[in-house]
């Protein structure tokens, strides 16, 4: 997953920034102030980091069920615990065999997440 993160800062750096410092300015209200950031944020990285996309069709049951919880748990997001975990262990599985070259490009058994990423750097 720590490729993937890295591939998130590279390219959508500026919507995460945007994104992570509405979070930390609506503690309690973060789930509904930050809409419009989240939005722009999974857009960027759902068009320029091919394993999010792959990631999300794979554990989309299980982003439901986090969203969900987060939502109804606002103030206190604490009790997601066992939803983040299921979210964690869905990613980490369904990103396997997914490495990160010197280069910073993405490598793996998939030869579409190499194709889809090599396009991706020629922009």
């Amino acid at each position: 997953m720590n490729a993937t993160l890295f591939q998130v800062m590279k390219y959508c750096g500026e919507q995460l920034d945007i994104y992570q410092r509405c979070v930390e300015n609506h503690p309690e209200g973060w789930h509904s102030e930050c809409l419009e950031q989240k939005r722009k944020l999974t857009k960027c990285s759902e068009e320029k980091v091919p394993e999010i996309k792959m990631v999300k069709q794979k554990c989309n049951n299980v982003i439901v069920a986090f969203d969900e919880c987060l939502a109804k748990n606002e103030s206190d997001p604490e009790v997601c615990r066992d939803q983040l975990k299921a979210l964690y262990e869905c990613t980490e599985n369904n990103a396997g065999g997914i490495s990160i070259t010197d280069s910073g490009n993405l490598t793996g058994e998939n030869q579409n997440i190499e194709n889809e990423n090599s396009s991706i750097h020629k922009r």
